[in-house]
């Protein structure tokens, strides 16, 4: 029974069980050199209810140093817990007194780390027999919040997870036919970049769209390629898990969060009892502001809508450019496969808006061609007065668009 598939390696449940069993070391604070071994590591440390640390492969020497780290240092554990079946290491994973740090990719300027009791982790996890025949495209970081609940979801409910994560979209579409993919959860960069499709796949039962902001014509776009799947759009970080979910691009604040979310001048606003472990927080009356803006659309109802990161807005002659909405427009092009809006700063307006645009494969697409086509569709102050090509846009080690 295979718990993990890569296109280099697999692994097995069996031979999970009998790593947890034989093993002599463990690694505390772990960077992942493949899938294969972080797996590895991170279940034996689980099944005998270790702290872990799950840091990226480019984690650099200062934030090693200011987070006070030991990496893959070897530890002689004298005495591991001897465990019988597949069905029986679940069970000790799942009722593990283990410790997880993690740490925020560091799009706020700096890492944090966060550590969260693994029962936080996997309060929210479905683990049933409906779900045993589930197959997971795993295509988070798995050293990230949302790779993390994968990662539990896929095997305390003994799935197959299927990586995908950073690969090429021929190999993602093979993927999803040959193992009959039934979940896939990802970023919508994920997803933007595997359109157009010239087919759907009706084997994908949910869809989970997470990590960066959505907008209703990506999802859309993905009920059109996955007919059968239900959608999932969840809001949540490092510091906190998953926090809200929807099936649009709508949230709602439940009411036992009531009183532990605000929102100041827009920004949403989470208060500490929702946080992992931290010392690092700069809390303004025991209230994180996330730097997250959001659209209310009922008061009553709780209701809202994410619209952009506070320190993304573009300051353009006195007047704030959403980089989003500006992308959101470009990406619904035919000839347009990813695309990113930034400021660069300018000595009269203060900033103009810029963009690098990647086409689809054989597409050609000229400069006054894109600038026409947003014409009416969005305030002129907003069309980007810079457009370069590029044969790419890059990625962050957590799979979305890099900013400047």
């Amino acid at each position: 029974m295979f718990f993990l598939i890569d296109e280099k390696y697999s692994l097995t449940y069996e031979e999970i069980l009998q790593h947890v069993n034989t093993a002599d070391f463990y690694t505390d604070c772990y960077i992942y050199p493949n899938l294969k071994s972080f797996f590895l590591n991170w279940i034996f440390a689980l099944a005998n209810d270790r702290h872990i640390a799950l840091m990226d492969s480019d984690i650099s020497q200062k934030e090693i140093d200011s987070n006070e780290l030991t990496i893959n240092q070897l530890v002689k554990i004298d005495q591991t817990k001897k465990i019988g079946s597949v069905e029986d290491l679940v069970d000790c994973i799942n009722n593990s007194l283990s410790e997880i740090t993690l740490f925020t990719s560091g799009t706020t300027g700096f890492t944090r780390k966060f550590t969260h009791p693994l029962k936080n982790l996997i309060r929210k996890i479905n683990i049933s027999e409906e779900r045993k025949n589930d197959v997971w495209g795993f295509a988070f970081n798995p050293t990230h919040v949302a790779g993390v609940q994968v990662f539990f979801q896929a095997i305390l409910n003994q799935n197959l997870l299927v990586n995908v994560f950073m690969l090429p979209k021929d190999f993602v579409i093979d993927a999803i036919k040959t193992y009959k993919i039934t979940n896939l959860s990802s970023t919508p960069t994920f997803y933007r970049l595997l359109f157009p499709l010239k087919e759907s796949f009706e084997s994908v039962k949910k869809i989970t769209i997470g990590g960066e902001k959505s907008d209703a014509h990506l999802i859309s776009e993905v009920v059109k390629a996955f007919p059968s799947a239900r959608i999932n759009n969840v809001y949540g970080s490092t510091e906190t898990g998953p926090l809200f979910s929807s099936q649009n691009d709508e949230f709602v604040v439940q009411e036992k969060h009531i009183g532990l979310i605000k929102v100041v001048e827009d920004e949403l606003y989470i208060h500490k009892d929702l946080f992992g472990k931290n010392s690092q927080l700069n809390l303004i009356d025991d209230f994180y502001p996330t730097g997250d803006l959001i659209e209310w659309l009922d008061d009553a109802q709780r209701r809202f809508r994410f619209v952009s990161r506070k320190n993304e807005l573009i300051n353009v002659g006195g007047y704030k450019v959403n980089p989003y909405e500006v992308e959101d427009e470009l990406t619904q092009h035919p000839k347009i496969r990813n695309v990113r809006v930034f400021g660069k700063a300018n000595a009269v307006l203060g900033n103009v808006i810029c963009c690098d645009v990647e086409l689809h494969p054989g597409e050609e697409l000229k400069e006054e061609e894109i600038r026409f086509y947003l014409n009416g569709k969005i305030q002129n102050f907003k069309i980007p007065r810079k457009v370069t090509f590029v044969d790419k846009i890059e990625l962050t080690r957590t799979g979305k668009k890099k900013i400047s």
